[in-house]
């Protein structure tokens, strides 16, 4: 039903749990929800959500099966069930939990980005910690389908030129995101494999609630 324009941003999802646990690696941490998952409890913003898909990805990459789910109302309530040790266990992004990680209140174990974030250079990406998985909160611009091809390159041209513009670029990076923009081509491809890995990931969750 759309046209992909752009994509403004992607922001890399953590692996995050919270100073009251011990694990200081993603390794000590899958080792420990093996031999007892039901004591692990995680917060997600919502069934299905941006913060439940990525818990189902790393259930699926490092087998992993059993923990419980505290879903909220969205990611703040998910970050603030996590801090307060009503789940030990959360996949929030970078931007959203950064100043908790400075503070040492959250502990980042991996980061699902492809490559590792510059804020936080010391957490490995998933990839390198052998799941070959990734995962963003990433936000795009889209046409009606049946936009007129005229209308959709003024639109595309415009979003390139925006995006390359400091205007765009350092107010980004004061809050802390990367400028990852990609243009309209290269965003229908990334588009297309996020679908395919999200209706998966559902698939795998299965009927909840």
């Amino acid at each position: 039903d759309f046209i992909p324009l752009g994509r403004l941003c992607a922001d890399p999802v953590l692996v995050l749990v919270n100073d009251q646990q011990p694990y200081q690696t993603l390794a000590e941490f899958v080792a420990a929800a093996k031999k007892a998952p039901e004591k692990i409890v995680y917060s997600s913003g919502g069934f299905y959500g941006a913060s439940h898909l990525p818990v189902a990805l790393l259930e699926k990459a490092a087998g992993l099966s059993g923990m419980r789910h505290l879903p909220t109302s969205g990611g703040g309530p998910a970050i603030t069930a996590a801090l307060g040790n009503n789940a030990q266990l959360t996949t929030q992004t970078v931007q959203a939990t950064l100043s908790h990680v400075k503070s040492g209140k959250l502990r980042a174990l991996a980061n699902f980005g492809a490559q590792r974030s510059k804020a936080l250079p010391d957490v490995p990406t998933m990839r390198e910690l052998g799941y070959d998985v990734t995962y963003y909160l990433w936000v795009g611009l889209f046409a009606p389908k049946n936009t007129p091809a005229p209308i959709v390159s003024t639109l595309t041209a415009a979003i390139d030129k925006a995006a390359a513009s400091p205007q765009f670029i350092e107010p980004l990076t004061t809050i802390g995101l990367e400028p990852s923009y990609l243009p309209a081509a290269e965003f229908a491809k990334f588009w297309d494999e996020d679908v395919r890995r999200a209706e998966e990931t559902i698939r795998q969750i299965g009927k909840v609630g």
